[in-house]
């Protein structure tokens, strides 16, 4: 956040909670002609501005040069300029790619295609505008955080949950599976792990109850074999479902008689309204 102005026409030294990813994430304001760095260090060609105010360095030491001034009207997370003279720069945790990007947002300019960067590309970003409030971009991420769905679930509802989203955290959590939170489980956060698993229980008791909705009194002489069939199927239905899922368990033959057809679409409709009861993820946390 950059400083604000006394009444007097002061600067007004930033607060402690302002500063505080500054304090986290920023080791110091290095002079560019520090002699104890022997790195020779690179300018970004896109942001290399000589009349810039401020300068920043990434985690692998190429320069960019910002105007002050565009922070002020598009951020709300950047150090103040107190930090950051014209021959000085300050250290940010992000690499060059992802700067390079964010600081897109900041400028009245075309803006990067993220439909084009890689998903582990986009995560970081995503990150990035969220630390330092990057207002241009933070919807724009969010959508296509969105967009990767359902093959980045777990990924896509981590970040929701850390920034605030919780349209997109129930977007999310329905094509989370027990083999994504079994794989990555030590880097998921405790209080997702226990919420995810009431959800998942949740939905494996919603399934049991969905299953008893079968059609009574068909009395097709294959309807036996074709329900016996449908309920294997169902009882190897375990988590989060969709309606897609449900869809491909409870059918029957193409060649199947027009009354077994009828039955089976109707078993799939109570099934599906049965299990959007089951209540969305936010109620878990």
């Amino acid at each position: 956040m950059l400083r604000e102005m006394k009444s007097d026409g002061c600067l007004k030294e930033p607060t402690k909670s302002r500063r505080s990813w500054l304090e986290e994430s920023v080791p110091s304001t290095t002079m560019l002609s520090n002699q104890h760095h022997s790195l020779t260090l690179k300018t970004s060609e896109q942001f290399n501005a000589p009349d810039a105010d401020l300068v920043f360095r990434s985690s692998n030491n190429i320069l960019f040069r910002i105007h002050s001034r565009n922070l002020e009207v598009t951020s709300g997370g950047f150090p103040p300029t107190y930090f950051a003279h014209s021959n000085e720069h300050t250290d940010l945790t992000e690499d060059s790619s992802t700067l390079e990007l964010m600081f897109h947002f900041v400028y009245p300019r075309s803006q990067p295609n993220l439909e084009k960067i890689t998903f582990e590309a986009l995560a970081q970003l995503a990150e990035a505008v969220e630390k330092y409030q990057v207002y241009p971009a933070m919807q724009v991420c969010n959508i296509h955080m969105e967009k990767a769905l359902p093959d980045h679930a777990l990924d896509v509802l981590k970040y929701s949950l850390r920034h605030g989203y919780p349209e997109l955290i129930d977007r999310a959590a329905p094509h989370v599976t027990l083999a994504n939170i079994s794989a990555e489980w030590h880097s998921v956060p405790l209080d997702l792990l226990y919420a995810w698993l009431r959800y998942y229980d949740s939905w494996n008791a919603g399934i049991r109850k969905a299953s008893l909705t079968a059609p009574p009194g068909h009395k097709c002489s294959n309807w036996p074999e074709y329900q016996r069939k449908i309920f294997s199927a169902l009882g190897g239905l375990t988590g989060i479902k969709n309606d897609e899922s449900i869809s491909a368990v409870i059918t029957v033959p193409h060649f199947a008689a027009i009354c077994c057809k009828d039955d089976a679409d109707r078993w799939q409709k109570a099934f599906i309204d049965k299990i959007r009861g089951v209540p969305p993820f936010t109620n878990f946390i």
